[in-house]
């Protein structure tokens, strides 16, 4: 069994989004749940963290030194030195009952974000992407937005509604942005959990963290078919990202909500990041 090891020892409620920032060497996250911002130095020992006024679930670089984040009500540009928000575009959220969750940077550049009811009722969510300085609705009645990823040697965008325990294959037009049908390259077991946060791997494929399912599964990009999987000990396994100096290690984050006490007591470090090295 390939087995995940402790990095980051936290207490993240929900912890997601986790980024790798080669500028620095640095690892980001976010504790969606508890308004929070996370850094840690790879190779270090120290960890930063930045309070928050409203929910963030998705951090990603921006083109020059600073962050942009996906925030209930608002996509925000974020500065580390000074913990400055500023916003850039208001997202709908129904008087506080929609927040954002899950997104990403397509090859253009177009950030995508996906919101959800903050109670998680089916449907409520969409998947927006913000293009030349606009709000689109990319997909509607969407549940609990995740994974959405793309490669760079496909002409696919690769999205999970966590609801479904699939992983969809949709065709988009690069001169539009508008999402055309989609096929369902992998339905995902029961036991394996719920699909969560994804990326790409340097292998091409899809590294999925599982919900429940304890551990990143890798499926394959083009049959679907289940690759590898790295164990991790905690249940809630929520997001995953590939970095380090030769792109081989894997940083994944993980969640307390939704355990009960004896689960807590049995897996003392969920809200923690784990880190495996492939090579």
């Amino acid at each position: 069994m390939k087995n995940a090891q402790l990095l980051v020892k936290s207490t993240c409620q929900l912890g997601e989004s986790i980024l790798w920032d080669k500028r620095n060497a640095s690892i980001y996250w976010v504790d969606i749940l508890g308004k929070q911002i996370y850094k840690h130095k790879f190779g270090g020992e120290q960890t930063s963290i930045w309070n928050l006024d409203d929910y963030v679930s998705k951090i990603v670089l921006n083109d020059r030194h600073g962050f942009i984040l996906g925030m209930q009500g608002m996509l925000a540009s974020w500065e580390e030195a000074t913990n400055i928000v500023k916003p850039i575009i208001d997202i709908p959220h129904e008087n506080g009952q929609i927040r954002t969750n899950d997104g990403g940077l397509d090859p253009d550049g177009n950030f995508w974000i996906g919101t959800m009811h903050m109670d998680a009722i089916s449907g409520r969510g969409k998947l927006y992407c913000y293009k030349d300085q606009k709000l689109h609705v990319m997909l509607d009645a969407v549940s609990i937005p995740n994974g959405i990823v793309w490669s760079g040697k496909l002409p696919y965008t690769y999205f999970i509604d966590t609801f479904t325990n699939e992983i969809r294959r949709y065709d988009f037009t690069k001169d539009t942005n508008e999402t055309a049908h989609y096929d369902v390259l992998v339905k995902i077991p029961s036991e394996y959990g719920s699909p969560d946060g994804m990326c790409i791997g340097p292998d091409g494929n899809l590294w999925v963290a599982h919900w429940g399912g304890y551990g990143v599964y890798c499926w394959d990009i083009n049959t679907g078919k289940l690759l590898d999987r790295i164990y991790v000990d905690a249940p809630h396994v929520t997001s995953c990202v590939f970095g380090g100096p030769n792109n081989q290690d894997l940083f994944i984050s993980t969640a307390k909500v939704g355990l009960d006490e004896q689960q807590l007591l049995k897996y003392p470090n969920s809200g923690s990041v784990f880190h495996y090295k492939i090579s």
